[in-house]
């Protein structure tokens, strides 16, 4: 267990998650100029793409260590890895909601949700793809859908969830969605058959 905290520093990542939505809530508002790949471009927040340190935080910490040696060790490490993802993401949602509480802002709903989200993603394709695919994919994704998830009103399309108003229902479902499925799949990481006696 010592050993798994050490490799997973949940310090650095609850470090992460403070100064995520401290800075959300002071600068999230600002847009950034993300060209397009559709032709038409929406608000791209700052508060959009700084959401993802904390998943990228967490895939750090996964690839420090070696997977095969996890998936043959005696300790329930897929439990400890999915109980961690969750409290990951139940530390953002508490911290957005502390901020919202304090100032009012949408920004703080769109900063836990989208930490949420970010969350589930890493936490899924780390479990089918490896936390260094996972850590380079999640940390692009919101730069694809900055440049392909405007509709041409200008609106975020359905299923570029990160884009979405604080009040989008669909956009916090898919969230919740993507956390459900990453400790779903995370729990499952069964032992490979070549390892069992």
């Amino acid at each position: 267990m010592n050993w798994w905290l050490k490799t997973r520093t949940p310090a650095a990542f609850l470090t992460t998650v403070i100064i995520t939505t401290a800075f959300a809530s002071l600068a999230g508002n600002t847009e950034l100029p993300i060209p397009s790949l559709t032709g038409s471009t929406g608000n791209f927040l700052v508060g959009h793409l700084i959401t993802v340190l904390p998943a990228a935080v967490l895939m750090y910490a996964a690839s420090r260590t070696d997977i095969r040696m996890e998936r043959v060790a005696a300790r329930p490490i897929p439990a400890w890895n999915t109980l961690l993802g969750l409290m990951a993401a139940f530390t953002a949602a508490v911290a957005a909601a502390i901020t919202y509480a304090l100032n009012r802002q949408d920004i703080a709903y769109v900063t836990g949700r989208n930490m949420v989200g970010y969350i589930g993603f890493a936490m899924l394709l780390c479990a089918l793809a490896g936390p260094r695919i996972a850590s380079f994919t999640t940390a692009a994704l919101p730069i694809v859908l900055a440049t392909t998830g405007w509709a041409p009103d200008g609106r975020a399309r359905p299923w570029a969830w990160v884009l979405q108003p604080a009040q989008s229902g669909p956009a916090t479902g898919a969230s919740l969605a993507l956390l459900a499925a990453g400790a779903a799949v995370t729990l499952a990481r069964f032992t490979p058959a070549r390892y069992e006696r």
